[in-house]
Protein backbone atom coordinates (compact mmCIF):
# COMPACT_ATOMS: atom_id res chain seq x y z
CA UNK A 1 0.00 0.00 0.00
CA UNK A 2 3.27 2.49 0.56
CA UNK A 3 4.48 3.96 -2.56
CA UNK A 4 7.54 4.68 -0.90
CA UNK A 5 8.99 2.31 2.18
CA UNK A 6 11.07 5.10 3.52
CA UNK A 7 7.78 6.82 4.71
CA UNK A 8 7.53 3.44 7.10
CA UNK A 9 11.00 4.49 9.03
CA UNK A 10 10.24 8.02 8.68
CA UNK A 11 6.94 7.66 10.91
CA UNK A 12 8.86 5.34 13.08
CA UNK A 13 11.35 7.96 13.88
CA UNK A 14 8.39 10.97 14.11
CA UNK A 15 6.28 8.66 16.21
CA UNK A 16 9.37 8.22 18.53
CA UNK A 17 10.02 11.74 18.64
CA UNK A 18 6.77 12.61 19.47
CA UNK A 19 5.75 9.21 21.85
CA UNK A 20 2.58 9.30 19.55
CA UNK A 21 0.30 6.60 21.40
CA UNK A 22 -3.03 6.70 20.11
CA UNK A 23 -4.30 3.47 21.65
CA UNK A 24 -8.10 3.23 22.67
CA UNK A 25 -9.10 6.19 20.28
CA UNK A 26 -10.79 5.83 17.02
CA UNK A 27 -9.37 8.17 13.99
CA UNK A 28 -10.32 9.61 10.82
CA UNK A 29 -7.70 11.16 8.77
CA UNK A 30 -7.18 11.90 4.73
CA UNK A 31 -6.11 10.40 2.33
CA UNK A 32 -2.88 12.61 0.92
CA UNK A 33 -1.54 13.28 -2.71
CA UNK A 34 1.96 11.45 -2.81
CA UNK A 35 1.18 8.83 -0.51
CA UNK A 36 -2.53 8.13 0.48
CA UNK A 37 -2.59 5.73 3.23
CA UNK A 38 0.27 7.66 5.10
CA UNK A 39 -1.83 9.27 7.58
CA UNK A 40 -3.73 6.32 8.30
CA UNK A 41 -0.63 3.98 8.47
CA UNK A 42 1.11 6.65 11.15
CA UNK A 43 -2.05 6.48 13.33
CA UNK A 44 -2.11 2.78 13.04
CA UNK A 45 2.07 2.22 13.81
CA UNK A 46 0.73 4.52 16.80
CA UNK A 47 -1.84 1.84 18.37
CA UNK A 48 -5.18 3.66 17.10
CA UNK A 49 -7.94 1.04 17.52
CA UNK A 50 -9.92 2.14 14.55
CA UNK A 51 -8.62 3.85 11.94
CA UNK A 52 -10.41 5.56 8.75
CA UNK A 53 -9.01 7.05 5.48
CA UNK A 54 -11.51 9.01 3.58
CA UNK A 55 -10.16 9.13 0.04
CA UNK A 56 -12.90 11.33 -1.89
CA UNK A 57 -12.27 9.01 -4.98
CA UNK A 58 -13.67 5.61 -3.77
CA UNK A 59 -16.76 4.91 -4.95
CA UNK A 60 -16.22 1.69 -2.46
CA UNK A 61 -15.49 1.34 0.65
CA UNK A 62 -12.78 -1.18 1.54
CA UNK A 63 -10.64 -2.60 4.27
CA UNK A 64 -6.73 -3.30 4.40
CA UNK A 65 -3.87 -3.92 6.39
CA UNK A 66 -0.98 -1.92 4.84
CA UNK A 67 1.96 -3.55 6.97
CA UNK A 68 1.26 -7.31 7.53
CA UNK A 69 3.08 -9.40 9.13
CA UNK A 70 5.00 -6.07 11.13
CA UNK A 71 2.37 -4.34 12.60
CA UNK A 72 -1.49 -5.98 12.48
CA UNK A 73 -3.93 -3.46 11.78
CA UNK A 74 -6.75 -2.38 9.20
CA UNK A 75 -7.04 0.50 7.37
CA UNK A 76 -10.69 1.02 6.82
CA UNK A 77 -10.74 3.13 3.16
CA UNK A 78 -13.73 5.13 2.97
CA UNK A 79 -15.84 7.34 0.12
CA UNK A 80 -17.98 9.10 2.61
CA UNK A 81 -17.89 9.88 5.61
CA UNK A 82 -20.95 9.52 7.39
CA UNK A 83 -22.47 10.67 10.50
CA UNK A 84 -22.09 7.24 12.02
CA UNK A 85 -18.33 7.33 11.00
CA UNK A 86 -18.03 10.85 13.20
CA UNK A 87 -19.56 9.78 15.94
CA UNK A 88 -18.02 6.33 16.88
CA UNK A 89 -14.10 8.53 16.18
CA UNK A 90 -12.20 10.87 18.65
CA UNK A 91 -10.05 12.29 16.49
CA UNK A 92 -10.32 14.29 12.61
CA UNK A 93 -7.81 15.45 10.45
CA UNK A 94 -8.78 17.73 8.58
CA UNK A 95 -7.86 18.88 5.66
CA UNK A 96 -9.89 20.90 2.82
CA UNK A 97 -10.84 17.44 1.13
CA UNK A 98 -12.78 16.45 4.13
CA UNK A 99 -16.16 17.14 4.22
CA UNK A 100 -16.89 18.14 7.28
CA UNK A 101 -19.60 20.80 6.63
CA UNK A 102 -21.95 22.52 9.01
CA UNK A 103 -24.45 19.47 8.83
CA UNK A 104 -22.35 17.03 9.96
CA UNK A 105 -20.75 19.11 12.43
CA UNK A 106 -23.29 18.21 15.57
CA UNK A 107 -21.36 14.48 15.31
CA UNK A 108 -18.48 16.41 16.80
CA UNK A 109 -20.03 17.78 20.12
CA UNK A 110 -18.33 15.51 22.98
CA UNK A 111 -15.98 16.01 25.01
CA UNK A 112 -14.05 13.54 24.35
CA UNK A 113 -13.53 14.50 20.44
CA UNK A 114 -11.45 17.08 18.67
CA UNK A 115 -10.58 18.18 15.21
CA UNK A 116 -6.94 19.12 14.19
CA UNK A 117 -6.73 21.69 11.17
CA UNK A 118 -4.33 20.25 8.51
CA UNK A 119 -4.63 23.32 6.25
CA UNK A 120 -3.50 22.69 2.74
CA UNK A 121 -1.22 25.41 2.51
CA UNK A 122 0.40 25.10 5.66
CA UNK A 123 -1.54 28.24 7.37
CA UNK A 124 -2.04 26.73 10.60
CA UNK A 125 -2.70 30.55 12.40
CA UNK A 126 -6.23 30.26 9.62
CA UNK A 127 -8.57 27.71 10.44
CA UNK A 128 -10.04 27.91 6.16
CA UNK A 129 -12.81 25.57 5.62
CA UNK A 130 -14.38 25.12 8.69
CA UNK A 131 -16.77 27.24 10.50
CA UNK A 132 -15.11 28.24 13.53
CA UNK A 133 -18.48 30.67 14.63
CA UNK A 134 -20.24 27.62 14.31
CA UNK A 135 -17.90 25.28 16.29
CA UNK A 136 -17.66 27.96 18.93
CA UNK A 137 -21.54 28.24 19.37
CA UNK A 138 -21.47 24.16 19.79
CA UNK A 139 -18.19 23.80 21.75
CA UNK A 140 -16.63 21.62 19.07
CA UNK A 141 -12.90 21.28 19.81
CA UNK A 142 -10.82 22.73 17.07
CA UNK A 143 -6.87 22.56 17.06
CA UNK A 144 -4.17 23.60 15.18
CA UNK A 145 0.00 23.52 15.77
CA UNK A 146 1.38 26.40 17.01
CA UNK A 147 4.03 27.27 13.97
CA UNK A 148 6.42 28.65 15.97
CA UNK A 149 7.18 25.49 17.72
CA UNK A 150 10.92 25.41 17.69
CA UNK A 151 10.64 21.46 18.19
CA UNK A 152 8.26 21.46 15.67
CA UNK A 153 10.74 22.27 12.73
CA UNK A 154 8.19 23.57 10.70
CA UNK A 155 9.86 26.95 9.46
CA UNK A 156 12.59 24.77 8.55
CA UNK A 157 10.58 22.63 6.02
CA UNK A 158 9.20 25.52 4.75
CA UNK A 159 12.54 27.20 4.12
CA UNK A 160 13.74 24.09 1.97
CA UNK A 161 11.01 24.51 -0.05
CA UNK A 162 11.99 28.33 -0.79
CA UNK A 163 15.46 26.57 -1.93
CA UNK A 164 13.56 24.34 -3.98
CA UNK A 165 11.64 27.28 -5.70
CA UNK A 166 14.99 29.16 -6.09
CA UNK A 167 15.83 26.34 -7.94
CA UNK A 168 13.09 25.71 -9.80
CA UNK A 169 13.21 29.42 -11.38
CA UNK A 170 17.07 28.36 -12.81
CA UNK A 171 18.49 30.17 -9.71
CA UNK A 172 22.34 28.62 -7.86
CA UNK A 173 21.53 29.60 -5.10
CA UNK A 174 25.03 28.94 -3.83
CA UNK A 175 26.08 31.54 -6.09
CA UNK A 176 23.11 33.97 -5.71
CA UNK A 177 22.10 37.26 -4.26
CA UNK A 178 19.14 37.32 -2.04
CA UNK A 179 16.82 39.54 -0.18
CA UNK A 180 14.80 38.26 2.32
CA UNK A 181 11.85 40.19 3.47
CA UNK A 182 9.76 38.87 6.64
CA UNK A 183 10.25 38.22 10.02
CA UNK A 184 10.02 35.82 13.12
CA UNK A 185 11.14 32.61 13.26
CA UNK A 186 10.68 31.62 9.34
CA UNK A 187 13.27 34.26 8.53
CA UNK A 188 15.87 33.42 10.59
CA UNK A 189 14.93 29.45 9.44
CA UNK A 190 15.60 30.36 5.73
CA UNK A 191 18.02 32.54 6.46
CA UNK A 192 20.32 30.32 8.15
CA UNK A 193 19.41 27.67 5.50
CA UNK A 194 20.59 30.14 2.48
CA UNK A 195 23.65 31.24 4.39
CA UNK A 196 24.82 27.42 4.73
CA UNK A 197 24.06 26.50 1.13
CA UNK A 198 26.47 29.81 0.18
CA UNK A 199 24.15 32.66 -0.93
CA UNK A 200 24.53 36.36 -0.35
CA UNK A 201 21.80 36.79 1.66
CA UNK A 202 20.75 40.54 2.60
CA UNK A 203 17.82 41.00 5.22
CA UNK A 204 14.48 43.59 5.78
CA UNK A 205 12.94 42.64 9.02
CA UNK A 206 9.25 43.65 9.00
CA UNK A 207 8.71 42.93 12.71
CA UNK A 208 11.22 45.99 13.84
CA UNK A 209 11.62 49.45 12.56
CA UNK A 210 13.71 48.92 9.99
CA UNK A 211 15.77 51.21 7.45
CA UNK A 212 14.40 51.14 3.57
CA UNK A 213 17.66 52.87 2.92
CA UNK A 214 19.17 49.17 3.28
CA UNK A 215 16.78 47.16 0.54
CA UNK A 216 17.40 50.32 -1.92
CA UNK A 217 21.26 50.06 -1.79
CA UNK A 218 21.63 46.51 -2.00
CA UNK A 219 18.80 46.25 -4.74
CA UNK A 220 21.60 46.04 -7.81
CA UNK A 221 22.87 42.70 -8.66
CA UNK A 222 20.01 40.60 -7.01
CA UNK A 223 19.19 37.62 -8.15
CA UNK A 224 15.86 37.10 -6.33
CA UNK A 225 13.61 38.83 -3.79
CA UNK A 226 12.00 36.32 -1.64
CA UNK A 227 8.71 37.37 0.25
CA UNK A 228 8.04 35.67 3.21
CA UNK A 229 6.09 38.56 5.51
CA UNK A 230 4.71 35.55 7.99
CA UNK A 231 2.91 35.92 10.68
CA UNK A 232 1.15 38.32 8.14
CA UNK A 233 2.06 42.16 8.83
CA UNK A 234 -0.18 44.57 7.12
CA UNK A 235 2.60 45.92 5.61
CA UNK A 236 2.68 46.70 1.69
CA UNK A 237 6.27 44.34 0.66
CA UNK A 238 5.88 45.23 -3.01
CA UNK A 239 4.52 48.05 -4.23
CA UNK A 240 4.65 51.35 -6.45
CA UNK A 241 5.09 52.47 -2.91
CA UNK A 242 5.93 49.03 -0.92
CA UNK A 243 8.69 48.43 1.28
CA UNK A 244 10.55 47.67 -2.21
CA UNK A 245 9.29 50.11 -4.55
CA UNK A 246 8.33 48.38 -8.43
CA UNK A 247 10.30 51.95 -9.62
CA UNK A 248 13.21 50.98 -7.81
CA UNK A 249 13.44 47.27 -9.13
CA UNK A 250 12.30 48.06 -13.10
CA UNK A 251 15.58 50.43 -12.55
CA UNK A 252 17.85 48.19 -10.64
CA UNK A 253 17.29 45.03 -11.19
CA UNK A 254 14.77 43.98 -13.61
CA UNK A 255 15.54 40.60 -14.18
CA UNK A 256 15.30 39.64 -10.54
CA UNK A 257 12.69 36.98 -9.90
CA UNK A 258 10.40 37.36 -6.89
CA UNK A 259 9.48 34.63 -4.96
CA UNK A 260 6.28 35.07 -2.80
CA UNK A 261 5.57 32.89 0.60
CA UNK A 262 3.74 35.36 2.29
CA UNK A 263 2.89 39.16 2.33
CA UNK A 264 1.55 41.84 0.09
CA UNK A 265 2.56 42.39 -3.28
CA UNK A 266 1.17 44.61 -6.05
CA UNK A 267 1.35 41.58 -9.29
CA UNK A 268 -0.64 44.08 -11.30
CA UNK A 269 1.92 46.38 -11.33
CA UNK A 270 4.49 43.70 -11.22
CA UNK A 271 3.07 42.29 -14.46
CA UNK A 272 2.68 45.90 -15.87
CA UNK A 273 6.77 46.48 -15.53
CA UNK A 274 7.86 43.09 -17.08
CA UNK A 275 8.67 41.55 -13.35
CA UNK A 276 8.78 38.06 -12.72
CA UNK A 277 6.74 36.55 -10.23
CA UNK A 278 6.29 33.28 -8.50
CA UNK A 279 3.75 31.73 -8.40
CA UNK A 280 0.90 33.34 -10.61
CA UNK A 281 -1.70 32.96 -8.31
CA UNK A 282 0.20 34.67 -5.41
CA UNK A 283 -2.00 34.22 -1.91
CA UNK A 284 -2.44 38.10 -0.29
CA UNK A 285 -4.12 36.74 2.52
CA UNK A 286 -2.67 33.77 3.25
CA UNK A 287 0.71 31.25 2.72
CA UNK A 288 1.38 30.59 -1.32
CA UNK A 289 2.81 26.72 -0.22
CA UNK A 290 1.55 23.44 -0.32
CA UNK A 291 1.41 20.84 1.64
CA UNK A 292 2.01 18.65 -1.20
CA UNK A 293 5.17 20.38 -1.70
CA UNK A 294 6.70 19.30 1.22
CA UNK A 295 9.66 16.70 1.38
CA UNK A 296 9.00 12.98 2.66
CA UNK A 297 9.99 14.53 6.25
CA UNK A 298 8.57 17.16 6.33
CA UNK A 299 5.22 15.92 5.47
CA UNK A 300 5.73 12.74 8.06
CA UNK A 301 6.73 14.80 10.65
CA UNK A 302 3.25 17.31 10.02
CA UNK A 303 0.87 14.68 10.28
CA UNK A 304 2.82 13.26 13.45
CA UNK A 305 2.52 16.16 15.39
CA UNK A 306 -1.01 16.91 14.33
CA UNK A 307 -2.22 13.33 16.15
CA UNK A 308 0.25 14.37 19.15
CA UNK A 309 -1.46 17.53 19.44
CA UNK A 310 -4.90 15.84 19.17
CA UNK A 311 -3.73 13.62 21.55
CA UNK A 312 -2.53 15.55 24.18
CA UNK A 313 -5.63 17.33 24.20
CA UNK A 314 -7.83 14.59 24.72
CA UNK A 315 -5.67 13.32 27.69
CA UNK A 316 -5.37 16.62 29.02
CA UNK A 317 -9.41 16.42 29.19
CA UNK A 318 -9.68 13.29 30.85
CA UNK A 319 -7.18 14.65 33.26
CA UNK A 320 -9.44 17.71 33.69
CA UNK A 321 -7.66 20.09 32.05
CA UNK A 322 -4.46 19.40 33.62
CA UNK A 323 -1.57 18.99 32.10
CA UNK A 324 -0.54 15.51 33.29
CA UNK A 325 2.13 14.64 30.81
CA UNK A 326 5.55 12.84 31.28
CA UNK A 327 7.76 15.40 31.45
CA UNK A 328 10.12 12.94 29.43
CA UNK A 329 8.32 13.29 26.69
CA UNK A 330 8.54 15.13 23.99
CA UNK A 331 5.47 18.29 23.91
CA UNK A 332 3.77 19.65 21.29
CA UNK A 333 2.69 23.74 21.60
CA UNK A 334 -0.91 23.80 19.65
CA UNK A 335 -3.92 26.38 19.25
CA UNK A 336 -7.30 25.92 20.05
CA UNK A 337 -9.00 27.47 17.51
CA UNK A 338 -13.29 26.63 18.35
CA UNK A 339 -13.36 28.59 21.43
CA UNK A 340 -13.61 32.29 22.46
CA UNK A 341 -10.02 32.59 22.60
CA UNK A 342 -7.30 30.72 20.30
CA UNK A 343 -5.49 29.57 23.10
CA UNK A 344 -1.91 28.50 23.26
CA UNK A 345 -1.98 24.72 24.99
CA UNK A 346 0.73 22.11 25.63
CA UNK A 347 4.23 23.09 26.48
CA UNK A 348 8.18 23.07 26.78
CA UNK A 349 9.98 20.32 28.43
Amino acid sequence: MLKNLKFKELARQYIAKYNLNLEGYNVLVPAIAKEPVLPGIIAGMAGADTIYVYDESLDINKSCQPLPGEHNFTLKLIGSVSHEVLNSVNIVVKNSKMPLKDDKLGSMVKKDAVVAMLPDDLDFTNARGINLQACQEKNINIIGLNPEDEGLSLYKHFGQQIIKRCHKLGLDVCSSKILLIGNGSLLDATLSLLKACGAIVYVYNTGVLSDQSHVLKHLKGLDAIVVMDYPLSKKQIIGIKGIVPIPDIIDSCPLVKIIHIAGKIETGALKLGNIAYSPENAEQDSLSLEFSELGERGMTEIITASLKASEEFLENRKNGGKNTLNFNSPVITYKQLGSKIDLLLGGKV
